[in-house]
């Protein structure tokens, strides 16, 4: 097995784990974290890498509509 292949294998596992803590937790930096190290393989493999700076745009929305949903209740 390739190690690039491993290592982005890894980092997507890693992503997804950082993402649920963050969205448990609704704190920022997790699912800054956890996002980018989801998205960063496929973009890598998709040559889309150009919208990672994105990641902190889509991050902070996520983060205002899921504090606005939970204050509503």
């Amino acid at each position: 097995m390739n190690w690039v292949i491993l290592f982005f294998i890894l980092l997507g596992i890693t992503g997804i784990l950082l993402l649920f803590y963050g969205i448990k937790d609704k704190t920022l930096a997790l699912m800054l974290f956890g996002i980018g190290a989801l998205i960063a393989p496929i973009f890598y493999y998709t040559d889309l890498a150009f919208l990672m700076p994105m990641i902190p745009a889509v991050v902070m929305l996520i983060l205002y509509l899921e504090q606005k949903k939970s204050n509503a209740d």
